[in-house]
């Protein structure tokens, strides 16, 4: 009898460590997502890089061959040629789909290449800092609150972006962009992530906009990061 509550109490123990040891693992792929979100932003860096026509190649096809690899690599995972427990952060619900982190990588490249700096930055700034905040804050904070805070956030990062335009036009894609990135993380889908969402939905309205007051002879602002 005492060794059978002995036996039990070793296997309750083990329990626990595993429980202790899955419950870190957990912890660490959390901030490991939080942190890879946030790194995000290093990739304005693309701003930066001088205007010579071998660095204008580098700066088209980097990018490309940068995504295409994941796209291979996600690929391999998603048809069970590479093990998903070799993807340090992955959800369980991209197990059979592809990582959050592609659809993060296609909506940078996407704006880099085919958008105006001055969509693509707030945009980009959204994904890397607006979108973990809200996750964090979801943990603590009703859906309506957090959305609220979103979009207060997104609305200052457009701000800054656009601080050089007039003053409706600055209040006009700021509203319209926050709008959009909140949209963007609010609309869920299974087959399409947020983390491409939360960029291009805005940067769609504000191409919109572009395009409007383009037309009616107002001019957009000057980019705020210049080449070196």
């Amino acid at each position: 009898m005492h060794r059978s509550n002995v036996n039990r109490g070793e296997k309750e123990n083990q329990i626990d460590r595993i429980k202790k040891k899955m419950d870190s693992v957990e912890f660490d792929a959390h901030w490991y997502r939080r942190v890879f979100h946030t790194f995000g932003a290093s990739f304005l860096v693309y701003y930066l890089l001088p205007d010579l026509e071998w660095i204008n190649l580098f700066k088209f096809w980097a990018p490309i061959l940068l995504v295409s690899f994941a796209v291979f690599l996600e690929c391999l995972r998603v048809t069970g040629k590479i093990n998903s427990g070799h993807f340090f952060g992955l959800r369980v619900y991209e197990k059979k789909r592809f990582g959050s982190y592609l659809y993060f990588g296609v909506g940078v490249l996407i704006l880099l290449l085919f958008f105006p700096q001055q969509i693509a930055v707030p945009c980009i700034l959204c994904a890397c800092i607006a979108d973990p905040i809200m996750g964090e804050l979801r943990n603590n904070l009703g859906k309506k609150q957090v959305y609220i805070i979103g979009f207060i956030i997104c609305m200052f990062l457009f701000l800054i972006t656009w601080h050089k335009a007039d003053m409706w036009m600055m209040f006009l894609v700021s509203i319209a962009g926050a709008s959009g990135a909140v949209l963007g993380e609010v609309k869920k889908l299974w087959w399409l992530d947020d983390d491409f969402m939360i960029q291009i939905v805005p940067a769609v309205l504000l191409l919109i906009i572009w395009i409007t007051i383009s037309y009616f002879g107002f001019v957009p602002p000057e980019p705020i990061i210049y080449s070196w």
